[in-house]
Parts: structure tokens; sequence; C-alpha cells
């Protein structure tokens, strides 16, 4: 066969393969691509902080929790910018200084709850007549060990003694007969709630006795008082050492004052509580008698205290009564 007539025969068939893949083609459907979901570019955000539910949000709260949540939400608040720019500031609760608590009643006696106490008396509370000088004026506690100790059924030391009311300290007597050493605390009746004024009974002011014939009264510096005004002057008398007070000194519910002993006229261990009402803001110093070493003073201030009629008697446990009411 000629060259020519091969090379045209190559020619046609190629272009037959060429015509007919383009048929097949026109044939197939293109597959058809979805769409692809359009991306959704949300902005950053702080991370979520979750607060923990705060111990003192529970419904029980005790009083001294309750009062400072309460000190809390009442705090001024001061935001301190931070120094990066762009960041949150910190807020810091400035808290506002606190009202003064009311006015509280303390055990007498340290880790002692006032539902204790009648049983702890070792002298009840049995005042003589007017002007006496005789026992008993005040109420007596004793520390008295407990089965199974050393000293079962003996009068122990060295339990501490504490203030049962907030006031100022009128007298500080260190080793003398016959309080041995003692301390007086003065508490105004204004500050007193009524019903405690209720509870207590009073006495009304009484004329004071022009001599004592049981009791030898020196004359002395007038003692200096608001007559006006009426105060509950309360005595802790025997205890173990000498107070570290000064007359006018704050004197605090519960603060410690001392420790139970036998000073003065003590023939075991106690604490010896008295009470009486008489004019506000005297200051006696100290008192004593019975002994040689008493000066004039204290001799008078003793008759003053005891004995004129200036002070009236309180039975200490009917401060035991508003205690426990208050509990």
């Amino acid at each position: 066969m000629p060259m020519g007539m091969l090379t045209n025969r190559k020619t046609l068939a190629c272009l037959s393969v060429l015509v007919s893949l383009a048929a097949c083609q026109a044939r197939t459907p293109s597959p058809t691509l979805s769409p692809a979901p359009p991306i959704q570019q949300t902005a950053p955000t702080a991370p979520a902080v979750v607060a923990s539910p705060s111990p003192m949000s529970s419904a029980a709260q005790t009083p001294s929790a309750a009062a400072s949540a309460a000190a809390v939400a009442n705090a001024t608040t001061t935001v301190v910018a931070t120094a990066t720019p762009g960041a949150l500031a910190t807020t810091v609760a400035t808290p506002e200084p606190s009202a003064a608590p009311g006015l509280q009643l303390c055990s007498p006696l340290q880790g002692v709850d006032w539902a204790v106490l009648p049983e702890m008396i070792s002298n009840p509370f049995h005042p003589p007549r007017a002007g006496s000088d005789d026992p008993h004026q005040a109420v007596d506690f004793a520390d008295i060990g407990a089965d199974g100790l050393p000293l079962q059924g003996l009068a122990l030391t060295g339990r501490g003694v504490q203030a049962v009311l907030h006031g100022r300290v009128a007298a500080v007597v260190a080793s003398r007969f016959p309080y041995g050493n003692a301390l007086l605390v003065e508490t105004p009746l204004e500050l007193l709630p009524g019903a405690w004024l209720e509870a207590l009974s009073l006495p009304t002011p009484a004329p004071t006795l022009a001599a004592i014939p049981a009791l030898t009264c020196p004359s002395a510096e007038p003692l200096e008082y608001d007559p006006e005004k009426r105060s509950l002057y309360l005595l802790y008398a025997h205890l173990e050492a000498p107070p570290a007070f000064e007359p006018g000194q704050e004197v605090g519910c519960g603060d410690l004052i001392g420790s139970v002993g036998m000073s003065g006229n003590a023939l075991n261990p106690h604490l010896h509580l008295e009470a009486r009402v008489g004019p506000a803001g005297i200051r006696l110093g100290s008192m004593a008698h019975y002994d040689t070493s008493a000066t004039p003073q204290e001799m008078a201030n003793y008759c003053q205290w005891r004995v004129s009629g200036l002070f009236q008697l309180v039975d200490p446990m009917l401060l035991w009564g508003v205690g426990e009411a208050e509990e």
C-alpha cells in the first residue's frame, strides 16, 4: 500500500477516537459539589467564671458570721485600676468601722456557763440589816475538784475570773483586809436594757447613815460623784493576785481580770461577787478595814461601800437570771 494512503488511514482513525471520547464526556454528567457551609466567626469571649457558693451564705449562720457578712455587705467599694491596658479592674472591699456591739452579760468564771453557776455556790447571798457589816453580802463561787482528781472535794485556785459587764474600774484593792485582792467595776444603769433593770429589782436610793456604831469610820476626803445618775457596781474579791488595772480604766464583758484565790479574809479559794447600786462616777481607789495597816481613807471608803447606805445591795444571782434568759 502506498505510504500516502496509509498515513491518511491513521489520521482518520485518530480523529474517530477523539470524536468518540468527546461523545462519552457529553453523555456522562459531571458531579455537582454542594456548597460548603459558611464559616461563622464568633468573637472571643472571656472564660466563664463559676461562683462557688460561699460557706457563709447558708441560712444557718452564726451570729458572728452574720455580723461579718453584714459588715462586708455594707463595705465601701474602692475600684483600683491595674497598670495593664485593657485589663479588668480589681475590686477591693474596704469595710467601714463596725458599730459597737450591744451590752452583753458574761459568766464571772472562765469556762463556766451560766447554767452551771448555781452548782458552784459555796456561800449564798444572805444580806444583813441595813448598816450592819455582818455576812453574807455577796455570793461565793468555789471551784471544787471533780471526782477522780487528786483534790477531789477541795476548792481549787487558779480558774480565770472575768468581767460580767462592760464598765470602768472604780477601785483596785491589793492585799487589803477583808477583800484581799479585789477589783470594783462600775456600769451606768442608763446602759442596761429595761428588761435587765426590771429583772434586777433595783432598790430605791436610801439616805446615808449619820453614824455607824458597829464600825470605826474616820473622816476623810469626801467622795465625788453624780447624784443625778446611778450605776451598778460589781466587786470581784479574794483574787489570787493584785489586779493589774487602774481606776477609770475600761473593762469589757468577758475580759480576764484575775483568777480565783483566797486572799484577804478567805478560809478557802473562792470568788466573792458583790453587787450594789449607788451614785454614778465614784472612784474609791482602795478600801480596807479591821487591819491596823489600813489608812483612814481606806477605812472611810470601806464604810461608804459597805454600811453607809450610799450603796444598796443587789442579789448577784439576779444577774444569773438575766444571763440565763440571754443564752
